[in-house]
């Protein structure tokens, strides 16, 4: 991702692109200091379909240094697949190059891959096409047959799961995910189920433990207070285990910061008001934002430049919001019972009261509709 970003005057790079890039690196730093069996990626590397040439070396280069020294398990994320069934995904090119220890898996498969400590049996389950989710259960079931008692087995997969919490991220593809029911991936033949796709860390379950790690980078203000990082598993044993255990291993994500400033209608220096606020807030390298709530009685002026200066050693201002209070309000007829109107009638009435042009009101109504779904 790369909103809220600047140019990196050393690389010429976005400045968020290289969060994720030092993000990444951690987590080999990570890997390599805890000396673990294997690392495994619940998919989309990428934000689009089509990353740029520079996002895809970055992401190749840290992908090779890891497989140098321990085998990586790549399964395909929504934002990997193509639209078009037989183009190729983001990650097939780890495939057609056949890097050494490195696993990308498309489709529901069981893999076997050597480690120091002996085989890991990982069955993949990757984003898949809303008509093969009607058989998801029956392929999973065949395939947790197959699991023999000669190491342990995970499940890898990049889905959305029933009774998770989604962050922010659910704006971005709102009425397009299937769920799988949680049942579905508690076989006791499983020491740990690992997935992508949300970005908020969570445990859904314990026996076998059902965990996402979530994002390792911060995404937007709607991630602002959530923890990021990434998940340390131990394995015990093999099918008759004592359970996993997990350690979440907060990463080096850049930090977003809101800061909301109420004025009072007799503030005689709304402006000084507003810079001692800011200085009560850590701000130094974050991404901030600045929502300001106006009275509308307030006669004094509120200096934007001066603001803007206090905030110079933000990573980036993503932004003032000034939010005036209003005195007179908009009316619906008398005659209109307001309790009786649907909430999309209402944001009809709004709209026509605010002389919305039909077509913008039309695009409005059908987002709102599916908000509220």
């Amino acid at each position: 991702m790369e909103n809220y970003a600047k140019l990196d005057p050393q690389t010429g790079l976005s400045t968020r692109l290289l969060d994720f890039f030092q993000t990444f690196d951690f987590i080999i730093d990570t890997a390599f200091k805890e000396d673990v069996d294997c690392v495994v990626f619940a998919g989309d590397a990428y934000k689009t379909r089509d990353p740029n040439p520079t996002q895809q070396r970055g992401f190749g280069e840290r992908i090779r240094k890891l497989a140098r020294q321990l085998p990586v398990v790549l399964v395909v994320g929504n934002h990997d697949t193509p639209n078009a069934q037989g183009k190729a995904n983001t990650l097939d090119i780890y495939s057609a190059l056949e890097i050494d220890n490195v696993y990308v898996s498309r489709k529901p498969e069981l893999l076997k891959i050597p480690t120091k400590s002996g085989d890991l049996q990982v069955i993949t389950l990757p984003w898949l096409h809303k008509n093969d989710y009607k058989t998801v259960g029956e392929k999973l079931n065949l395939l947790y047959d197959k699991i023999t008692s000669d190491g342990p087995a995970i499940l890898l997969s990049h889905a959305e799961v029933v009774g998770a919490q989604y962050g922010s991220e659910k704006g971005m593809a709102i009425g397009n995910d299937v769920t799988i029911p949680l049942p579905l991936l508690q076989d006791k033949r499983l020491s740990y189920v690992a997935l992508g796709h949300i970005h908020k860390h969570q445990i859904l379950g314990k026996d076998p433990l059902i965990v996402y790690s979530g994002s390792p980078q911060r995404i937007d203000f709607g991630e602002e207070k959530e923890e990021k990082g990434i998940c340390l598993v131990e394995i015990k044993s093999t099918i008759h285990h004592p359970p996993s255990t997990i350690q979440f291993i907060p990463t080096n994500a850049r930090q977003f910061l809101t800061i909301i400033i109420d004025l009072k209608s007799d503030d005689p220096d709304p402006t000084q008001t507003i810079l001692d606020e800011i200085k009560k807030h850590d701000i130094e390298n974050k991404i901030v934002r600045i929502n300001i709530n106006i009275p509308a009685d307030l006669n004094s002026e509120i200096l934007i430049d001066q603001v803007k200066k206090a905030l110079k050693d933000a990573h980036f201002l993503a932004g003032i919001s000034k939010n005036v209070e209003r005195i007179d309000r908009v009316r619906v007829s008398s005659e209109i019972e307001v309790e009786s109107l649907t909430p999309v009638e209402a944001l009809r009435m709004y709209f026509q009261a605010k002389k919305i042009p039909l077509e913008k009101q039309k695009i409005m109504e059908k987002y709102a509709a599916q908000l509220l779904e």
